[in-house]
């Protein structure tokens, strides 16, 4: 057994008491003692170092106007992380994104710790392992009307030394701290890249409280609140510091990067004081090179500023790896710096009990910029899309949907900025959709976030399917048919098999989109069905965590729900689910049961029942035989 003695509580700011997300716990981990009653006074942790990183993006209009609408994911987390309902992270005002601040311990000794980090401006929405409280909660968050702040989310961790949890490992002890399976290549691999010690937490919204290990503290969150920094496309690119306290000490090391048809090429600006503002910072293209050779040198380059801001190495590069294709090697004009300490501990306060000897934080700001010419493209595309011309509308769709996890920030750019009322009544229609978390599933990995090829007949599927949710039923109808009739040549001139590769998903995928697109729910429902069932049988065991979080991703589950409830089945579907996996029904297969358990989860989401989604999929991936508990919401 690991031994671990509990240190004495108190923390700089406390976490309101009360209904939250996640309950304080009524059961202790094995070997620490009960939690004592908070010190006017907390004295420094025996030799605890404690180390973080992250990333905070925002998004930048060509004259430096901040852009709203940044909530939308990259690419998928995994299963086992901890968020707040999908319908809670749509909040229109976010203008800036913490993304994956990760927190590391360092110490010789096993200790408690209790750590706090607040959001004055913004809500914590997704974490790892899980907390023991977070707020607002979710009925506070309901009431405020679209707008975020006063967020805080607190732990009770214990910290195991490296050293001690790898013996306990090694030795395959009941107690050894397991982490979660993860793919060698998934992003959340690279940032247990490190020599820091293991965490471990208890859920006690299970019951009996289930442990959770990691190599770190993970959580992420959303905010009103601007960056300290501006970029707009004027004087050939301007970055501007704001003259604010919290950035007394300045912004060091900007990264300007362009990146344009498979080359790049980046500036470097080592300090920029407050107040202060450079021009003509966009790096011209002359000097870019092939992508993967400018990966190379600038993530290298970056790596070594992060360690002389106060990272140790491997923090570096694990920060730099989980980044690499987000940072390097999307299309675009950006901006990264390293934010001061100060405008850290402002904007997202943290409190630690012990008190540790070294706290270090080394927050990246990342601006993306919208240019004038993407502004412009932006506009015709959404034109385009309810253009009486086939051709046009694809080429519309095409355009948005490269623009990944941006669209939502640059249509509303557009609806702002747009002089027609016919492409403003466009981007509203666009706004009620769920456009770019249906893009980035149907053509982004959703394990690691790389793209997908597509072929011709995927992107006029996918197209149909938008078209009607904007409300364009003639063209949707129009596209799909086409599709399906173009399927059904193939099959009959025997010429599938020798053209599949200009499909990047199955034929049985892109007809039940075509389907959904033409306005035939059922049938699509079904055939989606088909596609669900399909993929569920060709794994023979239980699902690694990365086919999980690709299952839980996946646009077909999303337009199985989405159908459903368009035809009027969704809560008879639900109920007999629910039925088939209850204690005493038939014993159901392997596969068939995975399969009632995705199709279940897919369709509590579309619902709005978000409390039982992330059990289901626990279940899906961990205890595939488990029967569903009897009082499963109707």
């Amino acid at each position: 057994m690991i031994p671990l003695k509990r240190q004495a509580a108190g923390l700089t700011f406390l976490c309101a008491l009360g209904a939250a997300l996640a309950i304080a716990p009524t059961t202790r981990p094995l070997g620490t003692a009960a939690e004592a009653k908070p010190p006017a006074a907390a004295d420094p942790g025996p030799g605890l170092v404690v180390h973080e990183w992250g990333t905070f993006l925002g998004m930048n209009g060509s004259d430096g106007t901040s852009l709203d609408g940044m909530y939308h994911e990259e690419h998928a987390l995994p299963p086992f992380v901890h968020a707040r309902s999908r319908d809670q992270l749509r909040i229109p005002s976010i203008f800036t994104k913490g993304e994956t601040p990760v927190i590391y311990f360092y110490t010789d000794k096993p200790q408690a710790v209790q750590v706090a980090v607040g959001f004055p401006k913004g809500v914590w929405t997704q974490w790892y392992p899980q907390a023991r409280r977070v707020v607002p909660t979710l009925a506070e968050q309901a009431q405020a009307a679209g707008k975020v702040g006063g967020g805080r989310i607190c732990w009770n961790v214990d910290v195991i030394p490296r050293t001690m949890a790898e013996e306990a490992l090694r030795r395959q002890s009941a107690d050894a701290p397991r982490v979660p399976e993860t793919s060698a290549d998934a992003l959340w691999t690279f940032a247990r890249d490190v020599d820091a010690a293991y965490v471990r937490t208890q859920d006690v919204a299970r019951t009996p409280a289930v442990p959770e290990y990691e190599r770190f503290l993970f959580y992420r969150g959303l905010g009103e609140a601007r960056l300290p920094v501006t970029i707009d496309a004027g004087a050939g690119g301007t970055l501007a510091v704001q003259a604010d306290p919290t950035v007394a000490d300045g912004i060091r090391d900007v990264f300007v990067l362009r990146v344009e048809d498979g080359r790049a090429t980046y500036r470097h600006i080592p300090r920029l004081d407050p107040g202060a503002s450079a021009s003509g910072v966009i790096p011209s293209m002359d000097d870019a090179r092939p992508v993967e050779e400018f990966t190379k040198a600038i993530a290298d380059h970056l790596a070594a500023r992060l360690a002389a801001a106060g990272l140790y190495e491997k923090e570096a590069r694990a920060m730099v790896n989980t980044w690499t294709a987000s940072y390097f090697k999307t299309e675009g004009i950006r901006a990264l710096f390293v934010l001061p300490q100060t405008w850290t501990d402002a904007f997202i306060p943290m409190g630690i009990t012990p008190r540790p000897e070294k706290l270090v934080r080394v927050m990246v700001g990342r601006l993306e910029l919208l240019s004038k010419e993407r502004e412009r493209r932006a506009e015709v595309a959404v034109e385009g899309l309810t253009s009486p011309d086939a051709t046009t509308r694809e080429d519309a769709y095409r355009f948005l949907r490269d623009q990944g996890r941006y669209a939502e920030p640059i249509i509303r750019r557009v609806m702002r900025t747009t002089e027609s009322e016919d492409v403003r009544l466009a981007c509203r229609r666009l706004l009620t959709t769920e456009l770019v978390t249906e893009l980035r599933s149907a053509v982004h990995n959703a394990a690691d976030g790389t793209p997908m090829a597509a072929g011709g007949l995927e992107t006029r599927a996918q197209l149909a399917r938008l078209l009607r949710e904007i409300g364009q039923d003639q063209e949707a109808k129009a596209h799909g048919v086409a599709i399906l009739n173009e399927l059904e040549a193939r099959r009959t001139k025997a010429l599938l098999e020798v053209r599949l590769g200009e499909i990047a998903n199955p034929p049985d995928e892109i007809r039940a989109a075509a389907l959904e697109g033409s306005g035939v729910d059922r049938s699509a429902a079904a055939a989606y069905e088909a596609c669900i069932r399909q993929r569920s049988a060709s794994y023979r065991d239980k699902l690694d965590p990365a086919n999980s979080a690709w299952f839980r991703d996946w646009w077909v589950g999303r337009g199985y729900a989405k159908s459903l409830r368009r035809a009027g089945s969704a809560e008879a579907t639900a109920a007999a689910l629910e039925a088939s996996l209850a204690p005493g029904a038939p014993a159901l297969g392997l596969a068939d049961e995975r399969t009632a358990r995705m199709e279940l989860a897919y369709l509590y989401a579309e619902l709005g029942r978000a409390d039982r989604v992330d059990a289901l999929w626990a279940s899906v991936q961990d205890r595939p035989s488990v029967a569903m508990q009897p009082d499963a919401p109707r």
